[in-house]
This record gives structure tokens, C-alpha cells and sequence, in this order.
């Protein structure tokens, strides 16, 4: 009796011990054991990638001998002085922030002569970039060369140095045609190309050649068409930047328009234009758009109206376009809001047949 009753609990007991002990076993594994699963298990959420914003910008001019600098040095603000929070801030929140750089950056050189006005900096002028947020400039314009071959091989030394991209000029042609990629946060690659065509009078900027330096020229369309098919053939988008235009005018060549078409034939998504220190229209081609100037943004003393330009791209491959007006006065550039918004608003749509700006800038086609 007293055998059965022993054996009766002994069972009990050994059972809840096997029990304890597999489970302090199984404590002990599992993480291995879920990170095992976890790995061998394939993650089927799929990835949020953002959306991503480019804005670029018409000319700057940091040059020491011209009036952006001299106010810049006096107010002692740094880029507060002569740009306004709500601009900065702008710039700065771009996953991509494109400007063009309308002087030379050296210490050496000499004025190109009976050239009427000539930009240079100091390459320590660079560092502002940094400030406005600049991510990419372009260089294929009519200044950077305005001190002679040496200060412009000087400049290409100094933005290579400081490890800003550059576009449109080089130490031959192909420096000068290649394209600037840049990948996405929506995961996309967005090529940047630059050419220049906007000295009308003799050319005092060289273009490139194979083996001497110079800016991409596109009078004759042969060369920035080709760079145009090669930044399309290894992206999926291509924003090609022109220097052209008549200064201080509104009215188009018939230039800019014909071979506008010619670029987005060739494969560029968004044609944006720069050099005729003023606004210029909108149009839209194949639904491709083209904008034909943005004017200055910091580069002089004079009051002008000016331009952001902003594209948005959806990991979906939607694209949307801004155009957020401003004001250059007094060597200080901000936006503009209220009626003054309203009127240039209302004077672009009117060189733009074909386009209207709603109230957050949006572009869209009529």
C-alpha cells in the first residue's frame, strides 16, 4: 500500500519536472529560435520609400568685385543678409538643391579685355554654398571663364576640392558633357545635364573641346543633344539646364522654343532656362515642361522678379512642378505673397498660354 501511494506522487512529480525543465530549455532558445524564423521568413510588408523634392534656381553671383558680396560682408548676417528665412529654409529641406554659379572662382587672372562686366571670387566665397544648402551648380554660363584660362581652371580645382558637384564645363569635352546622377530617396535616378548659348555678340566663353577646357556650348545642338541621349539612357528622369534667352526681356527667341523641343525629342523630361536676369513663360511640350527663364536670384543690385522652380517625383513616377515667385531688391531676395504674388502670377500666365500657377505654385497644363 505504502509502495503504490510513493509511486502514485513520484510520477506526478517527475512529470511536472520534465515539464519545468522544457520549458526553461525553450526560454533559453527562443531567441535563436525566432531570429532563425525570422530569417529563413521572407518580409512581405512592402518599403515606403518617400517622395522627392529638386529645386533649382536662376544666377548667383558671389563674385567679390560685384554688389551681392560688399552687402553680404557689410550687413554680417551671413546668408540672412541677403536671403529671407522662409527662402533658406526651402532650399535647405531639398533632397536636391540645383543653382547656377555665375562667376570665377580664383585669385589669379585678368579681366577678359573690352568684356563689360567680369565676375571672380575667392575660393573661400565657396563655403556660402554650404550655407544656402546648394547641392549641385551649374557652369556652363557667360562668366566663369571672365579672368582667363588659368582662374577657370583655378574654379574647376576649387568645386572638385570642396567636393560640390559641377555641370556644363570642363577640362575638355567630355568634363563638360558629363552628366551629374543622383539617386532618389523615391528611388529613382534623376540626371542633370547644362550647355550654354547665350552670348550673342562674339564668344568670349571657349567651349570645351577634346583637348582643351571650356563650357558645353549648344549653338549647333549636336553635342548637349548627345549628352542629353546618354543621361537618358543611364536615368529616368533628365533635367537639362540652358543658359540662353534675351537679357532683361520677357519676349522669346525662336531659338529657345525650336530647340526646347529639340532636348525632349532627344529624351530631357524638364527643360529649365536661365540668363535673362528676368522671368520668362511656361510651356509645356509632349507634357514635358519647359521652363524658359527663373532670372536672377542673388547676382546684383537691381530690383527684378525671380523664380524657385520645384519638381516633385512619387516613387510611382508622378511628377508635379512648382513655380514659387520672389523678389531681388536691395541685393536681398525673398517671396513674395498677397496682390504683388497675385500680379506676376497673372504676367507669367500670360506669356504661358498654355499653363496656370495656383495658389501653392503648382504648374499645370490648361
Amino acid at each position: 500500500m505504502t509502495k503504490k501511494i510513493k509511486k502514485t506522487i513520484l510520477i506526478p512529480l517527475l512529470l511536472l519536472g520534465c515539464t519545468a525543465l522544457f520549458f526553461f530549455v525553450f526560454m533559453l532558445l527562443r531567441p535563436k529560435i525566432t531570429e532563425s524564423i525570422s530569417e529563413s521568413t521572407p518580409n512581405t510588408e512592402p518599403d515606403i520609400l518617400p517622395n522627392t523634392k529638386v529645386s533649382i534656381v536662376g544666377d548667383i553671383s558671389l563674385a567679390d568685385n560685384w554688389s551681392i558680396m560688399p552687402a553680404y560682408d557689410t550687413r554680417g548676417q551671413g546668408v540672412n543678409g541677403i536671403l529671407s528665412e522662409r527662402i533658406l529654409e526651402e532650399m535647405r529641406s531639398s533632397d536636391l538643391m540645383v543653382a547656377n554659379s555665375e562667376f570665377t572662382v580664383s585669385e589669379r587672372g585678368t579681366p577678359i579685355p573690352g568684356k563689360a562686366y567680369t565676375f571672380r571670387a575667392a575660393p573661400s566665397r565657396l563655403a556660402i554654398y554650404d550655407d544656402l544648402g546648394v547641392d549641385l551648380v551649374t557652369l556652363a554660363n557667360n562668366h566663369v571663364y571672365d579672368f582667363g584660362r588659368e582662374a577657370f581652371y583655378d574654379m574647376l580645382d576649387a568645386f572638385d576640392k570642396k567636393g560640390l558637384p559641377h555641370i556644363g564645363a570642363g577640362r575638355n569635352l567630355a568634363e563638360a558633357k558629363q552628366a551629374y546622377y543622383y539617386k532618389a530617396p523615391s528611388g529613382q535616378t534623376i540626371a542633370f545635364v547644362n550647355a550654354s548659348r547665350a552670348e550673342k555678340w562674339g564668344i568670349d566663353t571657349p567651349g570645351a573641346t577634346t583637348d582643351e577646357g571650356g563650357i558645353l556650348l549648344c549653338y549647333d545642338t549636336t553635342e548637349f543633344v548627345d549628352a542629353i541621349k546618354t543621361a537618358k539612357a543611364n536615368s529616368d528622369i533628365v533635367v537639362a539646364i540652358v543658359h540662353w534667352g534675351t537679357e532683361s526681356s520677357h519676349i522669346l527667341e525662336q531659338v529657345q522654343i525650336d530647340t526646347a523641343k529639340e532636348y525632349i525629342d532627344a529624351g530631357a523630361d524638364i527643360i529649365v532656362g536661365g540668363h535673362a536676369h528676368t522671368l520668362q513663360g511656361i510651356d509645356f511640350y509632349n507634357n514635358k515642361p519647359i521652363i524658359y527663364n527663373l532670372g536672377d536670384f542673388i547676382f546684383n543690385d537691381c530690383d527684378e522678379p525671380t523664380a524657385m522652380f520645384e519638381f516633385i517625383l512619387t516613387p510611382n513616377n508622378e511628377l508635379k512642378y512648382y513655380f514659387k515667385v520672389g523678389h531681388q531688391v536691395n541685393q536681398y531676395t525673398d517671396f513674395i505673397d498677397g496682390e504683388e504674388r497675385e500680379t506676376l502670377v497673372q504676367q507669367v500666365e500670360s506669356w504661358s498660354p498654355n499653363i496656370q500657377i495656383l495658389e501653392d505654385g503648382e504648374i499645370i497644363q490648361k
